[in-house]
C-alpha cells in the first residue's frame, strides 16, 4: 500500500464523506484506510482511536456548518435583514449545499442512537436558533414571537434539502425570498401579510 503523509484534516474530511454517503457504521479505520490507500499507523498517529474520530467528526461539523457560516453572515452584513436573506439562500448554492445537506441528514440519522452525537446536533441547533431569533430581535419583533419565527426559519432550512428537491433552483430561490420577506415583516402572524398583498 502507497505510503503519504495525510494530516489530521484529510482523515476527518474522508470520514465526513463517508458518513455522508454511507452512514456512521461504515465509517472504520480499515474503511478509510482502503479508501485513501495508506496504513492505519497514518490515522494512529493523528487519533487515539475511532471513538476519537468520531469526536472530530462532530467537532469538524460544529465549526464549519456552524460558527464559521455565522461568521462568515456577519462579515458580509451587520443588517440583520440581509443575514437573513442571506441565511435562507444557503440551501440553494448548489453541490455545496447538497454536499452539506447529506451531511446534516447522516449526523442527524446518527444522532437518533448515540448520546454524544446527539448532545452536539442539540447544541448546534440551539446555538443556529439563538442566532436566528436575535436577527429578529433586532428586527424589532417581540421576545416571543422572534423565539417562533426562528423555530419557523430553522425547521424550513433543515427540511429544504427533502422537501420538493427537483424543483428549479429559480423556483426555491424565488420561494425562499417570499418567505424571508414576509417573516421579516414587524408585525403579529397573525396580521402580517405578503409584500404587495392588499
Amino acid at each position: 500500500m502507497a505510503t503519504k503523509r495525510l494530516s489530521r484534516a484529510d482523515w476527518i474530511n474522508a470520514a465526513t464523506q463517508v458518513l455522508a454517503t454511507s452512514g456512521i457504521d461504515m465509517v472504520r479505520v480499515d474503511n478509510l484506510a482502503k479508501k485513501l490507500k495508506i496504513t492505519r499507523g497514518s490515522f494512529y498517529y493523528h487519533f487515539d482511536s475511532r471513538k476519537d474520530l468520531l469526536q472530530a467528526i462532530l467537532d469538524s461539523w460544529r465549526l464549519k456548518a456552524t460558527e464559521a457560516v455565522i461568521e462568515s453572515l456577519k462579515q458580509r452584513s451587520s443588517d440583520s435583514r440581509e443575514q437573513l436573506f442571506e441565511l435562507m439562500s444557503l440551501p440553494l448554492k448548489g453541490d455545496k449545499a447538497h454536499k452539506a445537506a447529506s451531511i446534516e441528514i447522516s449526523l442527524r440519522a446518527w444522532a437518533r442512537r448515540d448520546e454524544i452525537a446527539r448532545a452536539t446536533v442539540d447544541e448546534v441547533d440551539s446555538y443556529r436558533i439563538s442566532f436566528i431569533e436575535d436577527l429578529f430581535k433586532d428586527m424589532g419583533h417581540p421576545s416571543q414571537q422572534a423565539s417562533d419565527l426562528a423555530h419557523l426559519v430553522y425547521s424550513f432550512l433543515i427540511a429544504s434539502s427533502l422537501v420538493d428537491p427537483d424543483a428549479s433552483e429559480d423556483t426555491r430561490r424565488e420561494r425562499s425570498e417570499r418567505i424571508a420577506s414576509f417573516l421579516a415583516d414587524n408585525c403579529p402572524l397573525s396580521e402580517c401579510k405578503f409584500r404587495g398583498q392588499a
